[in-house]
């Protein structure tokens, strides 16, 4: 379903949108594990999804800002989001509305561009150096200082600051420390050489490292700081360009500009532009758009139901749309040695049967009026190189085979709560859907919606019949299988040592195509063992005052840097 043009959207060189020729061509200079990210803006050049529901918005005409160089200083910028983090602390944190902030808060060695094409350096001063397959070398940038504030009061970042930190990140407790499976297993040190000189050594070839390192999840976490506060659950402490004053759940944060920001734009000018930011959680979206048409916030994000009353009431606004890294899948019960499939799942015809009897385009179609694509596997279409472009055979929807199956399996009585985060309308009338479908081969759902926090607590016990879930994806395809079918998955548990080799074997791949066909054979492999349905990826509307320049939203706050952005004279 093809949307409406974009109007005035930021572009200037170097940051613009990518083809996915220019992005392959750019990632291939990046070094083992960064070389095709593909564009995950609204739409490729070359590349429209292979669906063709017309995900991608044309590509003309986008208006440039003004010059850089006239780049006003001062003001106060004012966003708002869906949602709060559930913490501060990058290490334990997994919803972006941490990375809203913490990004602005605190830097990385590495980062992600805004359409996610290319990694760069941040507190790296460039990319890492590699003498051999098992050694990563990064030359940390030298006059960066932490934050002049407690604890830390401003002293120099130095690379045992840095080798503290990805230490921390990856230590080994499940549940807590949520992104630890980038490096545990994989990285034998971090290792300070000198003062300006970080050495990693991995146990083996490790394709997804320079994605990990460059992760918005993978910031500078201070010492001081943690030995201070127990963590970073409700305090901020970086080298980043903005000071954290408050935070209060439901309600929002409240940042002031660093003046010791260590960044500089290219006429010498000290960053960020803006002396203050505000972020307001927000998570009605008919609030959110009436608040941007009245001129009360400069940026939000939107969904499917309301992003065309903005359009209409505020055609001067900067707008894109793309589609989401947050996704939908349809889970059973998760599974460890200890905890095998219950009957009547231990009977792969039975899930088999229940993935077939849900229909993921009529979901899409119903829930966000087609808004989106459909996905056929653990890695989202917008990431063509590695994502499964149509079904797996067996996988598709397909209700006279499910019925079938059933039938074959002795029509078992099959049965249980569906569970759910309650956020907003269109994902309570999908989980009614959910029992609709299921109910045509003679599954009986019992709908058990949850409070969000509530929500997360049941999942991540690993002990539910099923539901009905919003994962994230992400650039590197490891990160999608390990973190959720591998032996030390994070956010899903699900027993297959045959499944377990593959994402091994990907993630010692250094070639690129070689890469490419295991990631393929791992995706399938999963796919076949039926532990979920994978259904669809709805896409996001976003807007930006006509007065903000030099930014516009990242890739679901991939990147959510502002440290550029500064506030003209627009009609908003």
């Amino acid at each position: 379903m093809p949307r409406t043009d974009r109007r005035n959207y930021w572009n200037r060189p170097g940051t613009g949108r990518f083809s996915r020729r220019r992005a392959l061509q750019a990632g291939g200079s990046l070094g083992v594990g960064a070389a095709g990210f593909a564009l995950v803006g609204c739409g490729n050049d070359d590349d429209a999804p292979a669906n063709g529901n017309g995900n991608g918005a044309d590509d003309t005409g986008p208006q440039p800002t003004p010059d850089p160089g006239s780049a006003q200083t001062g003001g106060h910028f004012r966003w708002s989001m869906d949602g709060n983090p559930r913490s501060l602390d990058f290490h334990f944190d997994t919803f972006p509305y941490n990375t809203a902030i913490a990004t602005n808060t605190n830097d990385g060695l590495l980062k992600f561009n805004r359409d996610v094409s290319e990694i760069e350096p941040e507190l790296a001063t460039g990319l890492p150096e590699q003498p051999d397959e098992y050694t990563w070398i990064l030359d940390i940038r030298q006059g960066v200082h932490w934050q002049d504030i407690d604890p830390v009061n401003g002293r120099e970042f130095t690379a045992e600051d840095a080798a503290y930190s990805l230490n921390r990140q990856m230590t080994d407790d499940p549940g807590t420390f949520q992104h630890a499976y980038f490096f545990l297993g994989h990285v034998e040190s971090f290792e300070a050489t000198d003062e300006y000189t970080l050495v990693a050594t991995t146990h083996e070839p490790y394709a997804p490292m320079l994605s990990y390192l460059a992760s918005p999840w993978t910031l500078m976490a201070n010492r001081e700081a943690v030995e201070e506060y127990g963590d970073l659950t409700e305090h901020a402490v970086g080298t980043g360009p903005f000071i954290l004053e408050s935070w209060q759940e439901d309600i929002g944060a409240e940042l002031r500009r660093n003046p010791n920001y260590w960044r500089e734009d290219e006429n010498g000018n000290q960053l960020p532009y803006i002396d203050e930011l505000s972020i307001s959680v927000v998570p009605d979206q008919d609030t959110r758009a009436t608040q941007f048409i009245d001129d009360q916030i400069d940026a939000c994000t939107l969904g499917e139901a309301t992003f065309g009353r903005v359009q209409d009431q505020r055609p001067d606004a900067n707008y894109d749309f793309w589609l989401s890294q947050f996704w939908r899948q349809f889970r059973m019960q998760p599974t460890t040695e200890d905890q095998p499939y219950q009957p009547p799942f231990d009977d792969i015809r039975v899930r088999q049967a229940i993935v077939q009897s849900m229909d993921a385009q009529e979901l899409l179609d119903l829930v966000y009026n087609g808004d989106g694509a459909v996905t056929y596997g653990p890695i989202l279409p917008l990431y063509d190189q590695w994502a499964l472009m149509e079904p797996v055979p067996g996988s598709e929807f397909n209700l006279e085979s499910a019925r079938a199956l059933m039938e074959e399996a002795g029509n078992p009585t099959v049965e249980g709560d569906l569970i759910w985060a309650s956020t907003s309308p269109e994902v309570d009338l999908l989980a009614e859907l959910h029992q609709s479908h299921a109910a045509e081969i003679g599954v009986d759902i019992n709908l058990n919606p949850m409070e969000l926090a509530s929500y997360y607590n049941v999942t991540y016990e690993y002990d539910y019949t099923f539901s009905s879930h919003t994962p994230l994806n992400n650039p590197d395809p490891d990160e999608n299988l390990a973190a959720y079918f591998g032996p030390d998955a994070t956010f899903f548990r699900h027993y297959n040592p045959d499944v377990w080799e593959l994402i091994a074997a990907q993630a010692r791949e250094l070639d690129q195509e070689a890469r490419a066909e295991i990631v393929r054979e791992a995706q399938e492999a999963i796919v076949l063992d039926f532990p979920m349905a994978f259904l669809y990826s709805p896409n996001i509307h976003a807007f930006t005052s006509s007065r903000v320049n030099g930014w516009f939203y990242s890739q679901d706050l991939y990147n959510g840097r502002i440290r550029e952005l500064w506030l003209g004279n627009g009609n908003g």
